[in-house]
Parts: C-alpha cells; structure tokens; sequence
C-alpha cells in the first residue's frame, strides 16, 4: 500500500518518512508535556506517575498516527504480533522515560518541565530506530 500526501507518493522516500515522523513525534511530545505539565504541576500528582500516565495516552496517539502516516502497517509482521512488538518498544521507552525523570528530577534536582522535555528526546531517538529496525 502505497503512502501519498497531496496525491505525492512518498512510499519509499525515507527523508519525507522522518519528517513525518517528526511532526507526529512532535505532536505526540507536546500531548504529553501538556499532560505532564497537567498532572504534575497543576495536580500536584507525582513526577513519575505523570509520566507514565501521560506516556501511555501519547504511545497510543503516536501509534495511530505513524500506522496511518510514516509506517507500512502489517508489512512485515501480521497486525497482531506488530502491536506486540510496538508494546514491547513503547514499554522500554516508559522504562527510559521513567528512568531519565528519576535521574533529572530526583537525583539532579532539575525542574519538572525541562526534565520530561530532555528525556522525550532521548526517548525519541530509542522510539524511531527500534520501531524501524524491528517493527516497520
């Protein structure tokens, strides 16, 4: 199946791919800054909790999007088994996510926002190379 933006195939276009990519990671980012800034800071919610909780309601948004945007869903495993593989990706990612806040918040003392901005883009990185390599 064939990706097309504005009738423009970019099905095998890899640069046009990662700045779609980008966009949705940005989008997804910014849905989950906005909720960690929701429940932490305006809640009073714990730092770590926020995190996951806005992590989770972000990964799914992403996983949506890139299905429908950036990624050919289903081409190389059956549906099933990739979602499993995005699940196992994205719960690493709350791993490292989890961790970077501890380290940033917890042990250096940073502030809450900057901390969870840093860590989205270390956890990015993760986010794009495993879903490439072993997914998509």
């Amino acid at each position: 199946m064939s990706k097309k933006i504005l009738g423009y195939d970019y099905s095998n276009n890899e640069k046009i791919k990662v700045l779609l990519y980008l966009f949705v990671g940005g989008s997804a980012a910014l849905l989950e800054w906005g909720l960690v800034y929701l429940y932490a800071v305006k809640f009073g919610w714990n730092y770590l909790f926020s995190t996951a909780l806005a992590y989770l309601c972000s990964t799914v948004c992403h996983y949506f999007a890139t299905n429908v945007l950036v990624f050919e869903s289903g081409a190389r495993y059956e549906k099933k088994k990739e979602f499993t593989l995005v699940l196992l990706v994205s719960a690493m990612g709350l791993v490292w996510n989890l961790l970077l806040m501890r380290i940033f918040v917890g042990v250096v003392n940073w502030p809450i926002m900057p901390s969870k901005v840093l860590a989205s883009a270390i956890v990015t990185v993760w986010n794009y190379l495993s879903r490439k390599k072993w997914i998509y």
